[in-house]
């Protein structure tokens, strides 16, 4: 046994100053570090060791105070040995030391060399890069040190940059020497394993100084080498580890890099037999695709890979898939896999590029591009790899692909389905029949979202494609009815197949039919069916079309109801995993009563356990890289995607149930019970049952409950149900006793084994969770299904299990926790939390955290602690952990209680691994006001204060914050938990969260070294400002200054985050200001307080290409985010795409996302609306007009200069002239091909108009405007004053109308746009005169002596307006026009109560004013309306307004109801509607009575109670009879113009009133007295009213309101039930003989026809003109009112006219210049054209 004395010899022998001295406590020192005496002497120093405080220095008997001796003596000699080599024994000496240390069965702690650490790394650097003959030492100690977290962390970036450079140029130099010999072979072998660790291993994130030495360091390497082996496949999986860590970093580099590795990579592909070697290279071609950034660079690529992968297929359609059937679905070899996957990619990267066929193809197929055909003719063969290939294709990239590629493949495996099952395949048919079924289940995953898109969307699917789509899956159907019988044998393919034919049903891809009788003769269907059996019965039997004969189906029914009830047994409890429990009852009540709810199981059966529907999300990876194609993709297509920061969508539960007649439900009701009972009563004693049996059948008895409840079999009599209640509580309570048991047995006995309950397997825990997960915990006593269920009882019995493992960890903590295993704890992976859980996570990052998973925890130990034969790790550590896991799954059914019981273990725990693993869970679990936020927000403090010097481990305190602010989140965002969260403690929202931002910033002050821990600061800081931006708002700095972050990853992630902050705060101009000085460069910018021009920009040289991007997806997503600063970030774009075209094809992928997310079709429309500031910008800021034109694709696409010029000049030309640029200007007439003046005059109108503008503006350069129109215009067009003012006297309708459209409601907008009172004064200049305005002011109106405004060019202004306000889609831009509405209601006065006019401008805001954002300004224009009509307070004027009236309150009135949509937040109404609103009734002038009476009856809505009551008054006069039959005419003429919800609402209470029997008595039937059934009076004007509704249901609201109408059909239409006759309309009545005859009316007066007398005819076509004049589209009212000019330019035509009633004739006189033959021709010439 070693002694103090001992140390002390060899200390001083080592300190000594003689080297032989040294020498001699070298050799003692190895001699105890050998033999049985190392024991000792380790635990002595492991010991004194683990006694040093975190500040103290170690004194001589520790392991670091040796280490620092043995480090100085090897200084010393190698000091010392200038003519000779160094002795090998001190660097020896010094690895044994370091191993001894390091091994835990010896030292008996962990991490004894920390204090020392970083001088070890530091002393290693300095005497590897002078010493080689010490490398191959100092690797074997660099090997184990760096895989240690603790110390890596510690190395200096100096040291790791210089010992990667080193090993790296050492293998660059010794690489293409002679190799033969083969200790110089494993000489180079054993440096790439030391560079393999090193960057497998960094200090946090590479450092940036290494990453050209490293690329050039490879790139020679791979240029040099020849011969494969494993020096190759070492070297490729080296290369593989950079580039999946710092791969999105590299840029170009990455293009490089392959350029070196393809010729050997393509010349050992196919003649390589090292399989590993070939794995790799595999993986290297995935890296290398997903770092493709520009296509063009990366066709090459694509092309020769997929030469080669096409080959590689075809070879491996007669080799067998050599699947490894370990489950039922089987899992492949990784090679095949990553040749899937990798075909995968190349195939959906070769169509991204379009690469065509060099081969013509066959005339009569399709013409796409070659990959596609290639792909398609690979399904045709019917090989498994083509079909395995194709089927991670879709799976991976189906949502990308275009939908008419899509139905192209869809129907080619259509054809291979049916070429397989007719026996006509290859080799191998099983096996390509299995991967082309996986195939089609990715295809009906995917499907349904091309189906969901709105059918404005190009994504979406025609009507012709939607059959094409339904026709090919029903003739899958009908092929698997046919096929089936022929393979039922084969489990997986008979899996497959059933899998599939269910999510067909569940999705309604097929029509569902009566299946063959031999189908369901099967065996699969007779005996023990598997879970795809049981899947398919659930979804076939629980849809209508399944019945055929009654007695048939009964005994189908019966027989499948027997061999499902047999998985309902003791017997067969092996069979009860997670997917049984939940599919059994699923199937038996699908069978019984018709009823199942699958949402959650279909995609546990599918081959792809990942989500489809992520396809389009960027995966950061971390630590442990165990999916190589889990890397961040940097094509432009991914990098340019835009999301919003949208709340996720709470998802419904599927469920479909059909009505069984009694004559089936109740003979299984009563079989299913006889079952149950003989299941209930043969249960015999538990014994010694393993839990998991127990957790199973628990489960499977709650799930069974839940179906029962579904399926409301309470109502018939299910009484076995009370008998199922008390048996799961029973089982409940044995389990509770066995952990009591063991308890007691562990407090008497000293002795831990929990294998009983925690199983190294893992089986007990996740029956655990699969009981927790039960959907029956998810309902609530005041359900309506839940009133016969005690679901107390079963509540109480969890808890009482949540209790009893509580208690078992208690008594767990008492035992020690055993060093040893705690080692082995280390060495297994702890499981990540994944952000992609997080709703606030855009990315999959893998981040390190303390929750361990069960199921990985336990196959991970196994692997680590048992070799031979199966020997459990007995650890009180492991057991604890997995405890917490298992308590913490209690949350879902009991979570105050849970989180109580976590919170009090967490007080009484001393174990740091435990007190992180439950701290996490409290966060992750937060219930709300139940929780103790204070102490919890000090426990995450303090752990920051314990591991200071570990800066890995924040990654862990950041987690545990953002879990914790997202339950926060969640709380406050859960519209039914208001109650709770008034309760919450006030302090959490104040103080709380104060201290964790305080928190925040002092983790991000210590460095985070790692690029996913600064991932997560952003994630934690995002919440926070979210949650409460007053405290968040210290944090915006530090967000702020990673927009320069070294890291690619962490910049892109900040870039689609950074617009929270804009949707938070106001200020976005300032804030916007802030970031732009954060890029860390100078970019061209247009601001008012900061412009900085091109040629600024051009004199700071060229910025590194990688920040450039990475600012522009930054700009994109601020463009985005904020419509204050979206021009500017625009305009900055294009000028990046402008001046550097580099960046252009990212630029133009940025500008289609934008433009798709902000609903425009194209990026040239949603450009076009920036066009003018665009130009006016680019101008001001001198960048290039040149450029302009290199980017014109960005802005009307393909075409040549001159029409682009063309496209510009109105625009360009304004400011180019305001500016005096004559270099921009006579370049612009060189490009157009004019000369300047022509150019001039051609553009006078936009000129002119913002000239003056300018000039009327008050803008502190107002006088260039003045200038321009007195000097600079006459000089460019080369005219006098005299020819100027006949130009603007010659143009002044066009000069009024440009300037309307200058219009903006921004309070100070940039050039070309101004305010309204600008505009309006501009017009009044511009119409009444220059010299007249100095005595008229603007508040006075417009004089127009010209008569420039008459009632036709308003209408002409107006229709121009409304062509602008079509083109802006957004409400951003819509606004914006709007605003020339708003100015010229304001111009013209009085005039606006012209018919014509006001019936427009209605007409106009009405369509708008839905629309939330545009509501206060559409209330302003309405407001300015009733101001001019009250001006003229006579019949005449309102009855104008009473015409309108209907419409108008219409509209106004839908804005105050609220939304139904779950996912929409109830806002109420802008005050201005109520004001509106009460305008136009309550305190509406009394000429306007008549016209309220008739309106529709006003909503129960709070805001409206006074309008409503107003009405009921004035309505006293009409029957609720006679108001039903007017209501109905109403909401036939209407429904075309009735907002959707004011309609629906209006059909539910006229629905309500016939309910109530407000509209017709109701009488009790004599027939059905027993019964609570009434029967309605015959009534012929309700019969026919109702029948008037079905027209209704043509809409595109049938699926919401065709209930609604069939049920006053089946109340109202239905006479005597006894004779069940349907009483259709009759055609009138004695009695309401207006009414009747309105109401038989409705059709003839909609289809017009028959007329013998064409005056007549011609009357009622101006009548139906003029309905078109109110259109929702544009262009309808532009060709009506062309039409009209031409009708009324016949003498017919105006005779028609003077016809109709006054007020038609005023809407429709402005259309008529009298009788004019000419014009009708000309009319008819245009119309002809269009």
């Amino acid at each position: 046994m070693a002694t103090s004395r001992d140390v002390q010899e060899i200390v001083s022998k080592l300190s000594s100053d003689k080297a032989k001295a040294r020498e001699e406590g070298v050799k003692l020192l190895s001699s105890w570090l050998e033999g049985e005496r190392a024991a000792g002497f380790c635990k002595l120093l492991g010991h004194n060791t683990a006694k040093i405080k975190a500040d103290s220095i170690p004194h001589a008997e520790t392991w670091p105070f040796l280490i620092t001796l043995l480090m100085k003596c090897i200084s010393l000699e190698v000091s010392a040995s200038k003519k000779r080599l160094p002795r090998l024994i001190f660097v020896k000496t010094l690895r044994s030391s370091i191993q001894c240390a390091e091994d835990i069965k010896l030292s008996g702690r962990n991490f004894l060399l920390l204090s020392v650490i970083k001088v070890l790394f530091s002393h290693i650097w300095d005497v590897i890069k002078d010493i080689p003959s010490f490398q191959s030492e100092y690797s074997s100690i660099l090997r184990q040190l760096l895989t240690v977290r603790e110390y890596r962390y510690q190395m200096r970036k100096r040291v790791y940059s210089g010992l990667v450079v080193l090993y790296i140029n050492k293998l660059g130099t010794v690489i293409d020497m002679n190799t033969g010999h083969p200790s110089s072979k494993e000489d180079v072998f054993r440096s790439i394993v030391i560079l393999h660790v090193l960057l497998e291993n960094p200090p946090g994130d590479y450092p940036d100084n290494i990453r050209e030495d490293v690329v050039k360091g490879f790139i020679k390497i791979f240029s040099k080498i020849r011969n494969e082996g494993k020096i190759l496949r070492k070297l490729v999986e080296c290369l593989n580890t950079y580039l999946l860590r710092d791969g999105p970093n590299f840029g170009n580099q990455a293009m490089e890099i392959h350029f070196a590795v393809q010729d050997i990579m393509f010349r050992c592909w196919f003649t390589s037999h090292d399989q590993g070697l070939k794995s790799s290279l595999i993986n290297f071609a995935r890296i290398q695709l997903k770092l493709i950034r520009d296509m063009a660079e990366g066709t090459q690529i694509i092309e020769q890979l997929l030469d080669v992968i096409v080959k590689e297929l075809d070879q491996g359609i007669n080799v067998g898939s050599e699947v490894l059937w370990q489950d039922k679905l089987g899992t492949l070899g990784s090679i095949q896999q990553c040749l899937m996957e990798l075909a995968a990619t190349v195939f959906y990267q070769a169509l991204a590029c379009k690469i065509n066929s060099k081969s013509t193809c066959d005339v009569k197929r399709l013409k796409m591009e070659h990959a596609a055909v290639r792909l398609k003719d690979g399904l045709i063969k019917c090989s498994w790899i083509w079909n395995g290939a194709f089927a991670f294709f879709i799976h991976n990239y189906g949502l990308r692909l275009d939908k008419a590629l899509l139905i192209y493949w869809f129907e080619g495996a259509g054809e291979s389905l049916r070429r397989i099952l007719s026996g006509s395949g290859t080799l191998h048919s099983h096996d390509a029949l299995l991967w082309l079924l996986w195939a089609l289940q990715e295809f009906s995953a995917v499907f349904p979202f091309f189906l969901h898109e709105e059918p404005s969307n190009s994504t979406s699917f025609t009507s012709n494609e939607v059959l094409l789509v339904k026709n090919g899956w029903q003739d899958i159907w009908s092929c698997l009815m046919r096929g089936i019988p022929s393979f039922s044998i084969v489990c997986l393919q008979i899996d497959a197949a059933l899998t599939l034919l269910g999510n067909m049903i569940k999705r309604d891809q097929a029509s569902v039919a009566v299946m063959p009788l031999d189908v369901w003769n099967l065996r699969i269907f007779k005996r023990m069916p598997s879970e795809s059996t049981l899947y398919f019965i659930a979804c076939y039997f629980s849809r209508a079309g399944a019945n055929g004969d009654l007695r048939d189906i009964l005994y189908l029914r019966k027989d499948l109801l027997r061999a499902t009830m047999e998985l309902f047994d003791f017997k067969q409890a092996s069979f009860w995993n997670e997917q049984m429990v939940s599919l059994i009852p699923e199937a038996i009540f699908a069978l019984c009563a018709g009823c199942a709810t699958l949402a959650p199981l279909s995609g546990g059966l599918s081959m792809f356990t990942r989500p489809n529907k992520d396809c389009n999300k960027l995966f950061l990876v971390k630590d442990e890289l165990e999916h190589p194609e889990e890397v961040l993709e940097c094509s432009v297509e991914s990098l340019a995607e835009i999301e919003s920061e949208s709340s996720t969508e709470e998802k419904t539960n599927w469920c479909s149930c059909v009505r069984l007649p009694k004559q089936i439900r109740r003979p299984l009701i009563h079989e299913f019970e006889e079952h149950i009972s003989d299941f209930l009563t043969s249960k015999g004693e538990f014994g010694e049952t393993v839990l998991s049996f127990f957790f199973s059948l628990c489960s499977l008895l709650c799930n069974s409950i839940y179906c029962s409840l579904l399926a409301r079999l309470s109502k018939d009599k299910f009484l076995i149900l009370p008998k199922v209640i008390d048996f799961l509580t029973e089982i409940l309570d044995h389990i509770v006793s066995v952990i009591d048991d063991k308890c007691n047995e562990m407090s008497c006995d000293g002795s831990v084994n929990l294998s009983f309950i925690l199983d190294s397997a893992g089986t007990n825990a996740s029956s655990l969770r699969s009981l927790l997960s039960s959907p029956l915990f998810k309902l609530k006593d005041g359900d309506d299904c839940t009133d016969c269920v005690p679901l107390g009882r079963i509540t109480q019995a969890i808890e009482k299990l949540l209790v009893a493992f509580a208690k078992l960890f208690d008594v767990l903590s008492k035992f020690p926790t055993d060093p040893v295993s705690d080692t082995e704890i280390q060495q297994l992976p702890i499981s990540s939390v994944d952000s992609m859980q997080d709703s606030m996570a855009e990315f999959n990052v893998r981040i390190v955290d303390m929750e361990l998973d069960a199921d990985e925890s336990f196959e991970d130990m196994d692997s680590v602690a048992m070799s031979g034969g199966r020997k459990l790790i007995t650890s009180p550590l492991l057991w604890k952990l997995n405890l917490v896991s298992m308590i913490s799954s209690f949350s879902s059914v009991l979570p105050f209680r849970t989180w109580e019981v976590l919170f009090d273990l967490m007080g009484r725990e001393n174990d740091s691994k435990v007190c992180e693993s439950i701290l996490f869970n409290l966060c992750k679990y937060f219930p709300g006001p139940a929780g103790r936020s204070s102490a919890l927000v000090s426990m995450i403090g303090k752990l920051t204060e314990n591991d200071g010097n570990l800066k890995f481990f924040y990654v862990n305190i950041l987690t545990c914050i953002r879990v914790l602010l997202g339950s926060l989140k969640s709380i406050s965002s859960t519209g039914n938990n208001t109650k709770a969260i008034q309760c919450m403690d006030e302090r959490m929202t104040d103080e709380n969260l104060s201290t964790l931002c305080n928190t925040l910033n002092r983790v991000a002050e210590f460095g985070l070294p790692d690029w996913y821990a600064r991932i997560e600061l952003i994630n934690c800081i995002c919440c926070s400002v979210l949650l409460e931006p007053q405290s968040a708002q210290v944090m915006v700095g530090r967000l702020l200054v990673m927009l320069q972050d070294p890291d690619y990853r962490v910049r892109l992630y900040l870039a689609r985050k950074i617009g929270l902050l804009f949707h938070t705060w106001d200020g976005h101009n300032e804030l916007f200001h802030d970031i732009c000085l954060n890029f860390g460069f100078k970019m061209v910018r247009a601001s008012k307080d900061l412009r900085i021009k091109a040629e600024d920009t051009i004199a700071a040289g060229p910025q590194p290409a990688l920040a450039v991007e990475t600012a522009l997806i930054t700009l994109a997503h601020l463009a985005f985010a904020s419509e204050e600063i979206e021009i500017e970030a625009v305009f900055m774009i294009c000028v990046i795409a402008a001046m550097d075209p580099s960046h252009r094809e990212l630029v133009y992928a940025l500008f289609d996302n934008l433009s798709r997310r902000l609903q425009y079709a194209s990026r040239c429309e949603y450009l076009e609306q920036l066009m003018g500031s665009i130009l006016a910008s680019w101008v001001a800021c001198e960048v290039s007009l040149v450029a302009l034109v290199e980017v014109q694709d960005l802005f009307i696409g393909k075409s040549d200069i001159k029409c682009f010029m063309q496209y510009c000049c109105p625009w360009l030309l304004p400011p180019l002239i305001l500016n005096g640029d004559n270099a921009g200007l006579n370049w612009v007439s060189k490009v157009s091909l004019q000369p300047l003046s022509v150019l001039v005059r051609e553009y006078f109108v936009p000129i002119c108009a913002l000239c003056i503008a300018v000039h009327c503006s008050m803008r502190p350069n107002k006088e260039i405007g003045g200038m321009a129109l007195n000097n600079l215009i006459l000089q460019f067009a080369n005219i006098s004053e005299l020819e100027r003012d006949e130009l603007i006297k010659k143009h002044m309708v066009s000069i009024v109308s440009f300037l309307l459209s200058l219009s903006s409601c921004s309070v100070d907008p940039e050039l070309p746009f101004f305010t309204k009172d600008t505009v309006v004064l501009a017009v009044q200049t511009v119409v009444d005169g220059f010299l007249e305005m100095d005595d008229h002011p603007i508040t006075v109106g417009i004089i127009d002596k010209i008569n420039i405004f008459r009632a036709d060019r308003i209408f002409m202004f107006l229709l121009e307006m409304h062509y602008k306000i079509s083109a802006a889609v957004h409400s951003r831009h819509i606004c914006h026009r709007l605003t020339a509405v708003e100015v010229l209601t304001h111009i013209i006065g009085p005039r606006v109560t012209n018919p014509s006019s006001s019936y427009y401008i209605i007409n106009i805001v009405g369509q708008l004013i839905e629309s939330q954002p545009l509501q206060e300004q559409c209330c302003v224009i309405l407001s300015t309306l009733l101001k001019a009509f009250k001006a003229k307070p006579t019949k005449d004027v309102y009855n104008v307004l009473g015409e309108e009236l209907q419409f108008l309150v219409s509209k106004l009135v839908a804005c105050c109801i609220p939304s139904e949509s779950q996912n929409v937040k109830a806002v109420p109404p802008p005050p201005a509607v109520i004001s509106l609103l009460h305008e136009l009734t309550v305190d509406a002038d009394p000429l306007l009575v008549g016209y309220i009476r008739e309106l529709e009856p006003f909503p129960e809505v709070d805001c409206l109670k006074k309008i409503r009551l107003f009405h009921n008054d004035l309505c006293k006069t009409y029957s609720a009879r006679d108001h039903f039959l007017k209501a109905i005419i109403f909401l036939y003429y209407s429904s075309y113009y009735l907002p959707k919800g004011l309609l629906l609402w209006s059909l539910r209470n006229l629905h309500k009133r016939l309910l109530a029997g407000e509209i017709i008595e109701k009488r009790p039937n004599d027939m059905e007295k027993l019964c609570e059934r009434t029967c309605w009076n015959d009534n012929p004007d309700v019969v026919s009213a109702v029948w008037v509704l079905v027209d209704l249901c043509s809409s595109n609201e049938a699926s919401t309101m065709s209930g609604l109408v069939a049920d006053f059909i089946s109340r109202a239409g239905i006479g005597d039930p006894c004779r069940v006759v349907f009483h259709l309309p009759n055609g009138s009545s004695q009695n309401h003989t207006f009414l009747s005859s309105n109401l038989v009316c409705l059709k003839a007066n909609r289809s017009y026809s028959n007329m013998e007398d064409s005056d007549e005819f011609l009357v009622y076509l101006l009548r139906l003109l003029k309905k078109f004049l109110a259109d929702d589209s544009v262009e309808t009212v532009d060709i009506t009112s062309r039409t009209l000019r031409g009708i009324l330019s016949t003498e017919k035509g105006y005779s028609a006219l003077l016809s109709l009633d006054p007020y038609e004739k005023s809407l429709i006189a402005v259309h008529s210049k009298g009788v004019n033959l000419e014009l009708v021709e000309r009319v008819l010439l245009d119309l002809g054209k269009n």
